[in-house]
């Protein structure tokens, strides 16, 4: 049976929609994760763990784990007796981040697009169709995690396991920046349309030109839903 759960939306004052997932420790790390990305927790916010365990009708253990996870991610600071904050980022370091994961993303297309299998660009297919869906929703977490599920999927078939980590870490902290700049969460960013254009023409891409699709890609829709940022990511 999965474990619906919800949490306050911080110092905002806006609650978020229950996270429906079997595990409470999956679930825990979610619905924080979501409240950090989507800038319901801000940047230097305690996150006292009894509360947090007792909103959510779990263990401090729960929560501990969580936040463990959230470490590994970048998006919380644990400071051993003072608690756990939401970790501060600064929009020069977000930059360097979106650099490191174009890098990175380019580095691994190289590889990917000459051992593309029909089951992947059927998944990958999927994931769009999904896009479209959590769009019309207005389901920004999800919006985020499905990209992420996007370029996660891709990269996995370069055989650069090791590089995974760093790029997940700069893709979360990439995405919660984005959301931070933003006015309000509205987007008319069609980002299932934008995908299925990218998947459309790695099909029939060399290495070298699928490395500069991806990059072309990652810069434009950065630039567009976060100006600032993504031109301080082309310098």
């Amino acid at each position: 049976m999965s474990t619906a759960i919800t949490i306050d939306g911080g110092a905002s004052g806006s609650g978020l929609a229950p996270i429906a997932i079997t595990r409470k420790s999956d679930a825990a790390y979610h619905t924080v994760r979501r409240s950090i990305v989507l800038g319901f927790f801000r940047q230097g916010e305690a996150l006292p763990e009894q509360k947090i365990a007792r909103q959510l009708g779990c263990s401090q253990g729960t929560v501990r784990e969580a936040f463990l996870k959230l470490e590994r991610d970048g998006l919380v600071d644990r400071q051993g007796y003072g608690g756990t904050i939401v970790s501060s980022t600064s929009i020069e370091e977000v930059a360097e981040m979106a650099k490191i994961r174009i890098q990175i993303e380019c580095a691994g297309i190289e590889r990917s697009v000459q051992s593309m299998s029909p089951d992947i660009f059927n998944a990958l297919d999927t994931l769009t169709v999904q896009m479209d869906r959590a769009t019309r929703d207005s389901d920004y977490y999800l919006c985020s995690e499905l990209d992420r599920n996007f370029h996660l999927t891709l990269f996995r078939q370069s055989g650069l396991a090791s590089l995974e980590p760093i790029l997940i870490r700069c893709q979360l902290n990439v995405h919660r920046f984005t959301y931070h700049l933003a006015d309000d969460l509205n987007s008319d960013l069609d980002l299932g349309d934008i995908h299925r254009e990218l998947l459309k023409t790695l099909k029939s891409s060399t290495p070298r030109q699928a490395a500069s699709v991806m990059r072309s890609h990652i810069e434009d829709v950065l630039e567009r839903c976060a100006p600032e940022l993504g031109q301080k990511a082309r310098r």
